[in-house]
């Protein structure tokens, strides 16, 4: 059996690992309170999501190395801005890791 080197906890990410409840909700709401985001997405096959004790979290799924980041849009906004946004208010929650993000869908005004 081989394991994805992206679910091991090494050292350096320990807390990571050990207090991910921890760093998911501040996460959370730092990109929705970006004002070009409109609320997160699973992603098209489910894959962004963080199974916490009791719950899960859509739209955000955290690793040793990476935070990624499945995010619904607000119109009209640029997509490099709203990533740009994205990972400016999540960079200090999350230190020394990547942060991925997909703009996975556009909400338009009625």
């Amino acid at each position: 059996m081989t394991v994805d080197p992206a679910y091991l906890v090494t050292p350096a990410a320990a807390p990571i690992g050990r207090e991910i409840d921890r760093w998911v909700d501040p996460i959370v709401a730092a990109v929705l309170a970006c004002p070009l985001v409109a609320g997160l997405h699973g992603g098209r096959d489910g894959e962004a999501v963080t199974y916490l004790p009791g719950r899960r979290i859509t739209g955000i799924r955290i690793t040793v190395d990476e935070v990624a980041i499945h995010v619904v849009a607000r119109y009209p906004a640029v997509m490099d801005q709203v990533a740009s946004q994205i990972r400016r208010a999540v960079a200090p929650l999350a230190p020394g890791l990547r942060i991925d993000v997909v703009i996975e869908d556009l909400a338009v005004p009625e």
